[in-house]
Protein backbone atom coordinates (compact mmCIF):
# COMPACT_ATOMS: atom_id res chain seq x y z
CA UNK A 1 0.00 0.00 0.00
CA UNK A 2 2.92 2.54 0.92
CA UNK A 3 4.67 1.80 -2.11
CA UNK A 4 1.40 2.23 -4.27
CA UNK A 5 0.26 4.95 -2.46
CA UNK A 6 3.93 6.82 -2.61
CA UNK A 7 3.33 5.84 -6.81
CA UNK A 8 0.53 8.26 -6.76
CA UNK A 9 2.37 10.70 -4.85
CA UNK A 10 -0.88 10.56 -2.59
CA UNK A 11 -1.07 11.37 1.26
CA UNK A 12 -1.76 8.92 4.46
CA UNK A 13 -5.20 11.65 4.88
CA UNK A 14 -5.90 11.84 1.05
CA UNK A 15 -6.72 7.97 1.64
CA UNK A 16 -8.28 7.96 4.51
CA UNK A 17 -10.50 10.46 3.37
CA UNK A 18 -11.19 8.01 0.39
CA UNK A 19 -11.89 4.95 2.70
CA UNK A 20 -13.63 7.00 5.15
CA UNK A 21 -10.89 5.98 7.84
CA UNK A 22 -8.66 7.88 10.39
CA UNK A 23 -5.31 8.73 9.51
CA UNK A 24 -3.99 6.42 11.93
CA UNK A 25 -6.13 3.57 10.59
CA UNK A 26 -3.71 3.60 7.20
CA UNK A 27 -0.49 4.32 9.34
CA UNK A 28 -0.78 1.24 10.87
CA UNK A 29 -1.68 -0.68 8.29
CA UNK A 30 1.21 0.39 6.62
CA UNK A 31 3.38 -0.39 9.23
CA UNK A 32 1.74 -4.36 9.40
CA UNK A 33 0.38 -3.19 13.27
CA UNK A 34 -3.09 -4.14 11.78
CA UNK A 35 -5.16 -4.94 8.48
CA UNK A 36 -7.80 -3.16 6.74
CA UNK A 37 -11.41 -4.35 6.85
CA UNK A 38 -11.63 -6.95 3.93
CA UNK A 39 -14.46 -5.51 2.51
CA UNK A 40 -11.80 -2.11 1.88
CA UNK A 41 -10.13 -4.90 -0.50
CA UNK A 42 -12.28 -3.80 -3.80
CA UNK A 43 -11.63 -0.44 -2.92
CA UNK A 44 -8.18 -0.06 -2.63
CA UNK A 45 -7.57 -2.35 -5.69
CA UNK A 46 -9.56 0.32 -8.06
CA UNK A 47 -8.14 3.24 -5.34
CA UNK A 48 -4.61 2.01 -7.11
CA UNK A 49 -5.86 1.10 -10.22
CA UNK A 50 -4.13 -2.41 -9.46
CA UNK A 51 -5.72 -6.22 -8.53
CA UNK A 52 -6.54 -7.97 -5.39
CA UNK A 53 -3.20 -10.46 -5.74
CA UNK A 54 -0.60 -7.45 -6.06
CA UNK A 55 -1.98 -5.76 -2.82
CA UNK A 56 -2.01 -8.83 -0.75
CA UNK A 57 1.52 -9.53 -2.12
CA UNK A 58 0.89 -13.05 -4.19
CA UNK A 59 2.09 -11.60 -7.13
CA UNK A 60 4.97 -10.40 -5.42
CA UNK A 61 5.57 -14.03 -4.13
CA UNK A 62 5.34 -15.40 -7.25
CA UNK A 63 8.15 -13.12 -8.86
CA UNK A 64 10.39 -13.98 -5.92
CA UNK A 65 10.18 -17.17 -6.78
CA UNK A 66 10.90 -16.48 -10.01
CA UNK A 67 13.95 -14.41 -9.72
CA UNK A 68 14.86 -17.04 -6.75
CA UNK A 69 14.76 -20.03 -9.99
CA UNK A 70 16.71 -17.88 -12.00
CA UNK A 71 19.79 -16.97 -9.23
CA UNK A 72 19.88 -20.94 -8.16
CA UNK A 73 20.63 -21.44 -11.87
CA UNK A 74 23.07 -18.87 -12.57
CA UNK A 75 24.88 -19.60 -9.28
CA UNK A 76 25.11 -23.56 -10.33
CA UNK A 77 27.38 -21.81 -13.36
CA UNK A 78 29.13 -19.53 -10.93
CA UNK A 79 30.19 -21.56 -8.60
CA UNK A 80 31.91 -24.15 -11.36
CA UNK A 81 33.66 -21.56 -12.95
CA UNK A 82 31.28 -21.51 -16.10
CA UNK A 83 31.02 -16.92 -15.46
CA UNK A 84 29.88 -16.43 -18.93
CA UNK A 85 27.18 -18.83 -19.04
CA UNK A 86 25.75 -17.90 -15.27
CA UNK A 87 25.87 -14.19 -16.99
CA UNK A 88 23.54 -15.05 -19.85
CA UNK A 89 20.88 -16.77 -17.08
CA UNK A 90 21.39 -13.40 -15.32
CA UNK A 91 21.03 -11.37 -18.20
CA UNK A 92 17.60 -13.21 -19.17
CA UNK A 93 16.13 -12.37 -15.52
CA UNK A 94 17.08 -9.27 -16.32
CA UNK A 95 15.00 -8.80 -19.12
CA UNK A 96 11.96 -9.99 -17.19
CA UNK A 97 12.65 -8.24 -14.07
CA UNK A 98 14.99 -5.32 -14.90
CA UNK A 99 14.90 -3.81 -11.86
CA UNK A 100 15.30 -6.79 -9.28
CA UNK A 101 18.96 -5.83 -7.07
CA UNK A 102 19.51 -9.60 -6.66
CA UNK A 103 19.88 -10.08 -10.63
CA UNK A 104 21.76 -7.52 -11.16
CA UNK A 105 24.65 -8.47 -8.10
CA UNK A 106 24.65 -12.24 -10.33
CA UNK A 107 25.28 -10.26 -12.81
CA UNK A 108 27.99 -7.95 -11.42
CA UNK A 109 29.55 -11.24 -9.43
CA UNK A 110 30.18 -12.55 -13.36
CA UNK A 111 31.27 -9.95 -15.30
CA UNK A 112 33.84 -9.31 -11.73
CA UNK A 113 34.97 -12.70 -12.30
CA UNK A 114 35.17 -12.70 -15.51
CA UNK A 115 36.87 -9.48 -15.46
CA UNK A 116 39.78 -10.90 -13.26
CA UNK A 117 40.81 -13.43 -16.28
CA UNK A 118 40.98 -11.27 -18.49
CA UNK A 119 45.03 -11.11 -20.05
CA UNK A 120 43.91 -7.90 -22.17
CA UNK A 121 43.93 -4.76 -21.06
CA UNK A 122 41.12 -3.57 -23.53
CA UNK A 123 38.91 -6.24 -22.99
CA UNK A 124 39.39 -5.64 -19.27
CA UNK A 125 38.28 -2.18 -19.12
CA UNK A 126 35.34 -2.89 -21.31
CA UNK A 127 34.17 -5.42 -18.69
CA UNK A 128 34.73 -3.45 -15.63
CA UNK A 129 33.25 -0.38 -17.44
CA UNK A 130 29.57 -2.68 -17.10
CA UNK A 131 30.67 -4.13 -13.64
CA UNK A 132 30.74 -0.47 -12.57
CA UNK A 133 27.67 0.20 -14.21
CA UNK A 134 26.07 -1.94 -12.39
CA UNK A 135 27.58 -1.52 -9.01
CA UNK A 136 26.68 2.17 -9.54
CA UNK A 137 23.12 1.07 -9.80
CA UNK A 138 23.20 -1.50 -6.97
CA UNK A 139 24.11 2.01 -4.66
CA UNK A 140 21.75 4.64 -5.90
CA UNK A 141 18.67 2.42 -5.09
CA UNK A 142 19.15 -0.62 -3.04
CA UNK A 143 18.60 -0.96 0.38
CA UNK A 144 19.27 -4.31 0.88
CA UNK A 145 23.36 -4.01 3.12
CA UNK A 146 24.46 -7.19 1.85
CA UNK A 147 23.97 -6.75 -1.64
CA UNK A 148 25.18 -3.26 -1.00
CA UNK A 149 28.18 -4.75 0.67
CA UNK A 150 29.15 -7.12 -2.51
CA UNK A 151 28.84 -4.12 -4.77
CA UNK A 152 31.45 -2.14 -2.87
CA UNK A 153 33.89 -5.02 -2.54
CA UNK A 154 33.43 -5.63 -6.33
CA UNK A 155 33.41 -1.60 -6.88
CA UNK A 156 36.68 -0.88 -4.49
CA UNK A 157 38.35 -3.86 -6.99
CA UNK A 158 37.09 -2.50 -10.11
CA UNK A 159 36.96 1.37 -10.22
CA UNK A 160 41.27 1.43 -10.76
CA UNK A 161 40.81 -0.17 -13.71
CA UNK A 162 39.59 2.84 -15.23
CA UNK A 163 41.56 5.24 -13.40
CA UNK A 164 38.82 5.80 -10.51
CA UNK A 165 40.89 4.93 -7.86
CA UNK A 166 39.65 7.79 -5.89
CA UNK A 167 36.33 6.24 -5.62
CA UNK A 168 37.01 2.89 -4.52
CA UNK A 169 39.26 4.97 -1.79
CA UNK A 170 36.17 6.37 -0.47
CA UNK A 171 33.73 3.78 -0.89
CA UNK A 172 36.64 1.36 0.80
CA UNK A 173 36.81 4.00 3.99
CA UNK A 174 33.14 4.05 4.34
CA UNK A 175 33.26 -0.04 5.25
CA UNK A 176 33.93 -0.82 8.84
CA UNK A 177 37.69 -2.04 9.96
CA UNK A 178 38.19 -5.91 10.29
CA UNK A 179 37.30 -5.91 14.19
CA UNK A 180 34.36 -4.59 13.12
CA UNK A 181 32.85 -7.57 10.58
CA UNK A 182 29.81 -9.36 11.64
CA UNK A 183 31.81 -12.34 12.45
CA UNK A 184 33.77 -10.72 15.18
CA UNK A 185 30.77 -8.95 16.79
CA UNK A 186 28.64 -11.99 16.92
CA UNK A 187 31.46 -14.04 18.76
CA UNK A 188 32.08 -11.30 21.45
CA UNK A 189 27.71 -11.38 22.12
CA UNK A 190 27.18 -15.59 21.90
CA UNK A 191 28.06 -17.44 24.42
CA UNK A 192 28.20 -21.37 24.48
CA UNK A 193 28.02 -23.51 21.23
CA UNK A 194 26.78 -20.52 19.37
CA UNK A 195 30.00 -18.38 20.52
CA UNK A 196 32.32 -21.25 20.07
CA UNK A 197 31.18 -22.06 15.79
CA UNK A 198 31.57 -18.20 15.40
CA UNK A 199 34.82 -17.71 16.38
CA UNK A 200 35.66 -21.66 14.66
CA UNK A 201 34.29 -19.78 11.51
CA UNK A 202 36.22 -16.86 12.11
CA UNK A 203 39.27 -18.48 12.16
CA UNK A 204 38.75 -20.57 9.60
CA UNK A 205 38.14 -17.47 6.97
CA UNK A 206 40.59 -15.49 8.62
CA UNK A 207 43.70 -18.46 7.58
CA UNK A 208 42.26 -17.98 3.97
CA UNK A 209 42.87 -13.96 4.35
CA UNK A 210 46.20 -14.22 5.93
CA UNK A 211 47.35 -16.53 3.35
CA UNK A 212 46.03 -14.28 0.43
CA UNK A 213 47.55 -11.29 1.77
CA UNK A 214 50.89 -13.02 1.97
CA UNK A 215 50.85 -14.49 -1.48
CA UNK A 216 50.07 -11.44 -3.11
CA UNK A 217 51.72 -8.57 -1.60
CA UNK A 218 54.50 -8.50 -3.95
CA UNK A 219 53.27 -6.08 -6.71
CA UNK A 220 56.45 -3.18 -7.16
CA UNK A 221 56.73 -0.15 -4.91
CA UNK A 222 56.17 3.58 -6.16
CA UNK A 223 59.67 2.99 -7.28
CA UNK A 224 59.61 0.28 -9.09
CA UNK A 225 61.44 -2.12 -6.95
CA UNK A 226 60.11 -5.60 -5.99
CA UNK A 227 59.52 -5.55 -1.94
CA UNK A 228 61.17 -9.68 -2.03
CA UNK A 229 63.25 -11.79 -4.27
CA UNK A 230 62.60 -14.52 -5.78
CA UNK A 231 63.99 -16.46 -3.35
CA UNK A 232 62.15 -14.42 -0.39
CA UNK A 233 59.21 -15.63 -2.13
CA UNK A 234 59.71 -19.21 -2.04
CA UNK A 235 60.62 -18.60 1.96
CA UNK A 236 56.59 -16.58 1.94
CA UNK A 237 55.25 -20.26 0.16
CA UNK A 238 57.32 -22.62 2.79
CA UNK A 239 55.57 -20.33 5.42
CA UNK A 240 52.32 -20.97 3.93
CA UNK A 241 52.66 -24.65 3.60
CA UNK A 242 54.09 -24.48 7.41
CA UNK A 243 50.85 -22.70 8.86
CA UNK A 244 48.47 -25.28 7.03
CA UNK A 245 50.29 -27.70 8.45
CA UNK A 246 50.56 -26.47 11.76
CA UNK A 247 46.52 -25.38 12.07
CA UNK A 248 45.73 -29.11 10.15
CA UNK A 249 48.06 -31.16 11.87
CA UNK A 250 46.82 -34.65 10.62
CA UNK A 251 46.39 -33.82 6.71
CA UNK A 252 42.71 -33.95 6.78
CA UNK A 253 43.30 -30.08 4.38
CA UNK A 254 39.70 -29.92 2.98
CA UNK A 255 39.13 -27.16 1.13
CA UNK A 256 42.44 -25.61 2.18
CA UNK A 257 44.54 -28.73 0.02
CA UNK A 258 43.48 -26.68 -3.02
CA UNK A 259 45.48 -24.02 -1.62
CA UNK A 260 48.16 -25.76 -0.69
CA UNK A 261 48.72 -27.55 -4.81
CA UNK A 262 48.49 -23.85 -5.73
CA UNK A 263 51.58 -22.61 -3.21
CA UNK A 264 53.50 -25.37 -4.78
CA UNK A 265 52.86 -24.66 -8.34
CA UNK A 266 53.95 -21.36 -7.14
CA UNK A 267 57.26 -22.35 -5.60
CA UNK A 268 57.93 -24.67 -8.79
CA UNK A 269 58.11 -21.49 -11.31
CA UNK A 270 60.21 -19.89 -8.82
CA UNK A 271 62.68 -22.87 -8.68
CA UNK A 272 62.46 -23.08 -12.26
CA UNK A 273 63.53 -19.09 -12.88
CA UNK A 274 66.16 -19.71 -10.27
CA UNK A 275 67.26 -22.79 -12.65
CA UNK A 276 66.71 -24.90 -9.84
CA UNK A 277 65.35 -27.37 -11.86
CA UNK A 278 65.42 -30.54 -9.15
CA UNK A 279 63.45 -28.34 -6.54
CA UNK A 280 61.26 -26.97 -9.21
CA UNK A 281 60.11 -30.68 -10.48
CA UNK A 282 59.48 -31.59 -6.77
CA UNK A 283 57.97 -28.74 -5.98
CA UNK A 284 55.62 -29.62 -9.31
CA UNK A 285 55.47 -33.52 -8.05
CA UNK A 286 53.84 -32.59 -4.68
CA UNK A 287 51.52 -30.11 -6.14
CA UNK A 288 50.21 -32.68 -8.34
CA UNK A 289 49.20 -34.94 -5.27
CA UNK A 290 47.27 -32.08 -3.54
CA UNK A 291 45.85 -31.62 -7.13
CA UNK A 292 44.86 -35.27 -8.06
CA UNK A 293 43.88 -35.98 -3.98
CA UNK A 294 41.23 -32.53 -3.97
CA UNK A 295 39.64 -33.62 -7.48
CA UNK A 296 39.32 -37.52 -6.10
CA UNK A 297 37.99 -37.17 -2.61
CA UNK A 298 36.71 -33.37 -1.94
CA UNK A 299 33.22 -33.83 -0.53
CA UNK A 300 31.54 -30.41 0.74
CA UNK A 301 29.88 -33.11 3.19
CA UNK A 302 33.17 -34.57 4.62
CA UNK A 303 34.19 -32.98 8.07
CA UNK A 304 37.92 -31.48 9.35
CA UNK A 305 39.16 -34.04 11.88
CA UNK A 306 42.09 -30.90 13.17
CA UNK A 307 41.84 -29.89 16.48
CA UNK A 308 40.55 -26.10 15.87
CA UNK A 309 38.18 -27.19 13.58
CA UNK A 310 36.83 -30.76 14.18
CA UNK A 311 33.59 -31.60 13.31
CA UNK A 312 33.25 -28.61 10.87
CA UNK A 313 32.04 -29.30 7.16
CA UNK A 314 34.22 -28.96 4.36
CA UNK A 315 31.39 -27.50 2.66
CA UNK A 316 30.83 -25.99 -1.06
CA UNK A 317 33.46 -23.60 -2.98
CA UNK A 318 32.98 -21.29 -5.14
CA UNK A 319 35.60 -22.18 -8.20
CA UNK A 320 37.13 -18.96 -10.02
CA UNK A 321 37.66 -21.64 -13.38
CA UNK A 322 35.77 -24.69 -14.76
CA UNK A 323 38.84 -26.74 -14.84
CA UNK A 324 39.39 -29.26 -11.87
CA UNK A 325 42.63 -29.29 -10.19
CA UNK A 326 44.64 -31.45 -11.98
CA UNK A 327 43.61 -29.65 -15.30
CA UNK A 328 44.46 -26.36 -13.77
CA UNK A 329 48.17 -27.65 -12.86
CA UNK A 330 48.27 -28.98 -16.31
CA UNK A 331 47.68 -25.18 -17.56
CA UNK A 332 49.89 -23.61 -15.15
CA UNK A 333 52.47 -26.21 -16.31
CA UNK A 334 52.51 -24.64 -19.35
CA UNK A 335 54.49 -21.43 -18.33
CA UNK A 336 57.43 -20.62 -20.15
CA UNK A 337 59.83 -20.73 -16.96
CA UNK A 338 59.34 -24.63 -17.25
CA UNK A 339 60.81 -24.54 -21.18
CA UNK A 340 64.07 -26.04 -20.11
CA UNK A 341 62.97 -28.92 -18.37
CA UNK A 342 59.42 -29.41 -20.19
CA UNK A 343 61.44 -32.79 -22.09
CA UNK A 344 62.68 -34.15 -18.62
CA UNK A 345 61.20 -37.42 -17.81
CA UNK A 346 59.45 -36.35 -14.47
CA UNK A 347 58.32 -33.47 -15.81
CA UNK A 348 56.21 -35.75 -18.53
CA UNK A 349 55.64 -38.12 -15.85
CA UNK A 350 53.72 -35.65 -13.48
CA UNK A 351 51.94 -34.35 -16.67
CA UNK A 352 50.84 -37.82 -17.62
CA UNK A 353 49.64 -38.71 -14.39
CA UNK A 354 47.85 -35.27 -14.10
CA UNK A 355 45.91 -35.91 -17.57
CA UNK A 356 44.60 -39.14 -16.42
CA UNK A 357 42.26 -37.22 -13.38
CA UNK A 358 42.47 -33.96 -15.89
CA UNK A 359 38.57 -32.98 -16.55
CA UNK A 360 35.96 -29.68 -16.66
CA UNK A 361 34.01 -29.49 -13.48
Amino acid sequence: MKKLRHERSMTQEQLAEYLNVSTQAVSKWENGLSYPDITLIPVLANIFETSADVLLGIELEAKEKVIKEYIDRGDKYLYTGYHQKAAEVFREGLRVYPDSYLLMNGLMTCMWKERNLQDSKEKKCEISKEVISLGEKILSRCTDDSVRHNAIQILCTTYPDVGETEKAVELAKKMPSLYLTSEVLLGNIYTGTKRYETIRSTLFHLIDLLILNMTCNSAPLDDGSKPHSTEELIQIRKKVVRLLETMFEDGNYGFYRQMLGWTYIDMAVFYARLKEYDKAIDSLRIAAEHSIKYDQEYDPNKEYTCLLFKGMKFGPVMHHIPENESMHQLNEMNDPAFDEIRHNKEFIKIEEKLKSYAKLR
